[in-house]
């Protein structure tokens, strides 16, 4: 087994957090242990608490990674994105792609449940701010009549309806309404929204 001198602390959390994640998408969240961790990068569960509090603090930081990787591609989605509604279809596009290709580690942000939820970290706030933040900057490029309420009302309700397409596209229950791609459901809730939206201009 490692010994602790080995490696330094960021180093040992950098080896931890990469197990997890294949550990993750391999076997799934129940197996996510600070001991099946551990073994995994050759040290004993004992070392990990050299650098996470608990398995809170692990799953905590595997999700702040989560995020950070979700961020970086849907700032590249949006960059991309052309046309008056196409940074719009393209982060929901975007964000549905993601939970499709990495939907255990997508599904684990959400679903975890901290021993203490008052305790979630600011770290982790953040990083669920900026994402909505994203959507509000694509809001306001194409409807910029909307005050700061409104943008923030409408990245949330867009949110919740691309969000709840992805929940059910990735748990196999999508058909369970119709036959159409999950994509496409996508990009008609956005493009009717946004109707809607200059409806009220």
């Amino acid at each position: 087994m490692g010994r602790r001198g080995e490696h330094s602390k960021e180093e040992i959390a950098t080896m931890a957090l990469d197990a997890a994640v294949a550990l993750l998408e391999e076997e799934g969240p129940e197996r996510l242990t600070t001991r099946a961790v551990a073994q995994r990068i050759g040290y004993t569960a004992g070392s990990l608490y050299f650098v996470f509090r608990n398995r809170d603090d692990l799953v905590l930081q595997v999700n702040m990674r989560t995020l950070d990787e979700l961020r970086d591609v849907l700032e590249r989605a949006l960059s991309d994105g052309a046309g008056p509604n196409g940074g719009l279809l393209a982060l929901g596009r975007c964000y549905l792609d993601f939970a499709e290709r990495h939907p255990t580690r997508w599904r684990l942000v959400f679903e975890h449940n901290l021993a203490d939820p008052a305790s979630l970290p600011s770290s982790l706030q953040d990083r669920i701010d900026v994402l909505f933040e994203l959507i509000c900057t694509a809001l306001a490029a194409r409807s910029p009549w909307l005050d700061r309420q409104a943008l923030r009302l409408s990245a949330q309700s867009l949110w919740g309806g691309v969000h709840g397409i992805a929940v059910l596209s990735i748990t196999g229950k999508l058909r369970a309404g119709g036959d159409r791609p999950a994509q496409h459901l996508v990009d008609d809730l956005i493009g009717t929204y946004l109707a809607g939206l200059d409806r009220r201009a």
